[in-house]
């Protein structure tokens, strides 16, 4: 969120259009209007920032109801 704020990029959006998308990279890319190589790299520098398990088990539920949370929470 931190690195969203600082800048300016949306791997925010990007990560919570992931889940909502059952992880599906074809599907994500068409709800946030991108190409693939552009989610790609998104999902490079959300690894970079998260690490490389970020979407992977306990990890992955960690992330998402983090993010689902600050959503809700407004």
């Amino acid at each position: 969120m931190e690195h969203d704020e600082t800048r300016g990029s949306d791997l925010v959006r990007t990560a919570l259009a992931y889940f909502t998308c059952d992880g599906n990279l074809s599907r994500t890319a068409s709800a946030l209007y991108v190409h693939v190589n552009t989610l790609y790299q998104r999902m490079d520098r959300i690894s970079v920032l998260l690490g490389p398990r970020w979407r992977h088990g306990d990890h992955a539920l960690q992330v998402h109801l983090a993010l689902t949370m600050r959503r809700t929470a407004g």
